[in-house]
């Protein structure tokens, strides 16, 4: 096996890439009238990832902050990772559903050898095939995968080889371009019949990453759970998926006598009813709902990391926020909620709102709190400062096992993942659920003093590391279900501001939330659209292909 790829004779290519790119920038985009045609593999590379690099634009925007860097160095990385990722996923956890497959490893080991990664077989050819038959290798290996799978590891690890291969040895000939849109509309139509056999949508939900927004807009789109209201966010009741926030111990011994213990102080409580992934699908489908949400850990951790597990069954959904801007709109809002539950004697839990306090009132929250959740509850409720380079590789190679992965602060790109990952016909765009100004100004006032706040950022450093990954996943991502967009594969997709709105009235053209204040802590939050939503009905995306078969198919995958 060769070593990771050098880096530095890829510094050499990037003035072809930019004569590539710049190149690539004169051919027109398809519009609706030509989509048929064969997208250009380059122009779309090009537009997504070639031209942030030579301009040195950033991934994402929140709040004026730039989010996620997109450089050759940092693209490089991530594809590292990614080409690794069938061997150190399966020293990496137990239960990982693609890897008990042997086509899986067939494809990742051409993967890998496109890509550089790995020699070339010793029966091969001197000097390997070459491209275009490579790429035809792969995507004949591709046509053999079983469709109850959406192969989300595979996809990444195919599409990191394909950019990998074009930034080390320059842009592919033009017969390879027709076999890259082909591979990916493929990689496209193995994801949406496994999503249509699945049924059902697995949201986590990781606390202040936008699950509310998430929650209402499948609402929106015609799915079903057990409550869409705002203090429920689409969790089922009996699979215990609840936050643990509040240290429960640390609540007790402050608390005035008499005041009763709120819903967020839990963590320490107990440990989540263990339910498997069968029970939990049979507890859906009987009911015909089709989305939940999970917004505590991911499941089978409880002892020990290496059991930590997707449901195979179902539809997994991850959006990532930045993980500063998620922890400062978490703090703000605990401490929202303990001046709307205890009013005057809020007090009394805050002698301090230093980060040393945060630290001890909410232990996972305020040290890396993706990684926490992403690894189960064994290293949700390890101790602080616990996590290490070794957490860091285990999340990542957890973020490859969700079927779709968007990111908060990119509305753009969350639209061609809505339509074509999810089958949604309406999505966002720029608009989220907005918390009321009243909720900002009292939030703010439990934030720690500037010097200590850049001490707590500091101290979640591996969340941001695994931020930038899962950014730059998403990007790759958006590359092959853009290339079936544009291939004439598009499912019919309107924006929330778009819908029941004239294109003129930009007073009306956004959702709203109904109710004469925004939300604050306690509030049911209810999502509607203008015109009182008047258009065609909606449904539940893929997931809800088989919504009407009054029996099951006996395929459907429990």
């Amino acid at each position: 096996m060769r070593p990771p790829l050098s880096r530095a004779p890829l510094i050499a290519l990037l003035a072809l890439l930019a004569v590539a790119s710049a190149a690539a920038e004169e051919k027109s985009t398809p519009t609706p009238a030509n989509l048929t045609a064969v997208p250009d593999f380059e122009e779309v590379l090009t537009r997504l990832v070639i031209n942030r690099s030579r301009t040195g634009e950033h991934y994402g925007k929140d709040q004026g902050r730039e989010v996620v860097e997109v450089t050759i160095a940092t693209v490089l990385d991530t594809l590292q990772h990614l080409l690794a990722a069938p061997v150190t996923l399966n020293e990496t956890f137990l239960r990982v559903p693609e890897l008990v497959y042997p086509h899986f490893w067939e494809l990742a080991s051409a993967a890998r050898v496109l890509g550089g990664a790995e020699d070339p077989p010793p029966d091969g050819p001197p000097g390997g095939q070459d491209v275009v038959t490579q790429l035809e290798n792969i995507s004949a290996k591709v046509a053999k995968l079983y469709k109850h799978l959406c192969w989300p590891v595979l996809r990444r690890v195919i599409i990191a080889a394909i950019v990998q291969r074009r930034f080390s040895q320059g842009p592919f000939p033009p017969e390879a371009r027709p076999v890259i849109a082909r591979l990916s509309v493929q990689l496209y139509e193995l994801h949406k019949a496994a999503a249509a056999r699945k049924g059902i949508i697995d949201f986590f939900h990781i606390s202040k990453a936008g699950g509310t927004t998430f929650c209402q807009l499948a609402k929106l789109n015609g799915c079903r759970t057990q409550s869409f209201a705002a203090r429920r966010n689409c969790l089922i009741r009996e699979f215990d998926d609840v936050p643990r926030w509040v240290n429960y111990t640390l609540h007790v011994g402050m608390a005035p006598d008499g005041l009763r213990t709120p819903w967020f102080a839990n963590y320490g409580t107990k440990t989540r009813k263990e339910l498997s992934c069968r029970m939990r699908k049979r507890y859906m489908l009987r009911r015909r709902y089709n989305i939940y949400a999970n917004e505590y850990t991911l499941y089978g951790g409880s002892e020990y990391p290496r059991a930590t597990h997707v449901c195979a069954g179902s539809l997994n959904v991850l959006q990532m926020r930045h993980p500063q801007t998620r922890l400062r709109s978490h703090l703000m809002w605990v401490w929202a909620l303990y001046d709307h539950h205890f009013k005057e004697q809020a007090g009394a839990f805050f002698p301090t709102h230093n980060s040393t306090h945060w630290n001890a009132l909410m232990p996972a929250v305020t040290d890396n709190y993706y990684l926490r959740s992403m690894l189960g509850e064994s290293v949700y409720y390890s101790p602080p400062n616990h996590l290490n380079e070794t957490h860091l590789h285990a999340g990542r190679l957890a973020t490859l096992q969700f079927d779709v992965l968007m990111l908060l602060e990119e509305p753009g790109m969350n639209d061609v993942l809505y339509e074509m990952a999810m089958g949604w016909g309406l999505g966002f765009r720029a608009v989220h659920a907005r918390t009321s100004t009243q909720l900002h100004e009292v939030g703010r006032q439990g934030l720690p003093d500037p010097l200590d706040w850049q001490a707590l950022l500091k101290a979640n450093e591996l969340d941001l590391e695994l931020y930038r990954f899962g950014s730059l996943v998403a990007l790759l991502d958006s590359i092959v279900f853009q290339i079936a967009k544009e291939s004439g594969l598009g499912t019919g997709y309107a924006s929330v501001q778009d819908a029941g709105a004239d294109e003129d009235d930009t007073s009306q053209a956004q959702a709203e939330v109904v109710g004469t204040r925004a939300v604050n802590p306690g509030d049911d939050e209810q999502w509607a659209l203008p015109g009182n939503g008047t258009g065609p009905a909606r449904v539940c995306g893929y997931v809800a292909t088989f919504d009407h078969d009054r029996v099951l198919p006996p395929w459907v995958i429990v």
